[in-house]
């Protein structure tokens, strides 16, 4: 069942139960960039980010580099297969180049060019690409909290998912721990569900985590609190480190979503990877790129048009 999540829960979704913290998008990376260059012209065409490792080149103005949003994402060409991530710049940028006719004229105080790795670009340009409906917009929706029942005004950006798709109504009298010897020693039941972890006859494991789907024009995602399968290890090495901070030292584990998404056509089993953060805060899953609407959600951005239809379908919303 979706569930639409109001400031009062949202910890409910961005944290594990220990932890409540203020509703957030995610955390600002700082990357380092190493260039390769090529031997033969010593022009480099690939960075090394610490977030995405070795992408493309690309190159934007300063303005649209950390957190911007709503600036415009103007280039100098149409993305193709040559050059998927043409030079790009804000919409003041592009006054100044008007005004002087082409870039070459522009005196190079009046606009500054930062290098970017292809992933950054493109996270980049969902930001400040300016939709028709902007994220301005959804303050004017009206809508009601299923957990609370207060209403609220704005937009409403968070949706879970409390149990996964393969959990079943005999299961619910499971119990986490079984004391196991006389010393009391405790281990997971093979059968259990909890707000972060669950396990269905020692056979099946999952971990609560989310997925952020960027939205355009904004700084901002609309998140999906879902759960995802993992291995018996992985799960295993999740329990034992639950509330240790070196927990975020972990890989990145393989998973197959294990949510239904009403919004999309069938979302189980789409390949993703989740990122382990700190304690009390809950995986973020990362999908692979697919043709699925979710998947180019995802990687593309979604509008805030999109995140309207969303509201008003999933939730007793009405536009002020």
């Amino acid at each position: 069942m979706d569930l639409a999540i109001c400031p009062n829960h949202h910890h409910h979704i961005q944290t594990s139960p220990r932890t409540c913290i203020s509703p957030h998008p995610p955390p600002t990376i700082h990357i380092d960039f190493v260039t390769h260059p090529r031997e033969d012209t010593f022009v480099p065409d690939t960075v090394q980010c610490a977030l995405h490792g070795e992408t493309r080149q690309t190159f934007v103005c300063t303005h649209l580099l950390g957190e911007s949003s709503g600036l415009g994402f103007n280039r100098e060409e149409n993305p193709g297969e040559e050059n998927p991530c043409p030079d790009a710049w804000c919409d003041d940028c592009e006054i100044i180049r008007a005004a002087h006719g082409s870039w070459d004229s522009v005196p190079e105080e009046l606009c500054k060019i930062e290098l970017l790795c292809s992933e950054c670009y493109e996270r980049c340009r969902i930001r400040n690409t300016r939709p028709s409906v902007t994220f301005d917009d959804l303050s004017l929706l009206r809508w009601k909290c299923p957990n609370c029942e207060d209403w609220h005004s704005g937009p409403c950006l968070d949706f879970g998912f409390s149990e996964p798709w393969y959990w079943k109504k005999e299961y619910e009298n499971s119990g986490r721990w079984n004391e196991v010897s006389a010393e009391g020693l405790r281990t997971p039941s093979e059968t259990f569900l909890d707000p972060d972890y669950c396990s269905i006859d020692g056979r099946d494991f999952f971990v609560r985590g989310i997925i952020h789907l960027p939205i355009i024009g904004a700084a901002d995602s609309l998140r999906w609190g879902v759960w995802g399968s993992l291995s018996l290890d992985n799960f295993e090495k999740l329990l034992a480190m639950d509330d240790d901070p070196n927990c975020v030292d972990l890989p990145p584990m393989f998973s197959w979503l294990s949510s239904q998404i009403s919004e999309y056509p069938d979302t189980l089993s789409l390949k993703m990877y989740a990122h382990i953060q700190e304690p009390g805060t809950r995986p973020q899953f990362r999908l692979e790129r697919s043709d699925h609407p979710l998947s180019l959600e995802y990687h593309h951005g979604i509008t805030p048009e999109r995140v309207r239809e969303i509201m008003l379908r999933g939730l007793r919303a009405v536009e002020l």
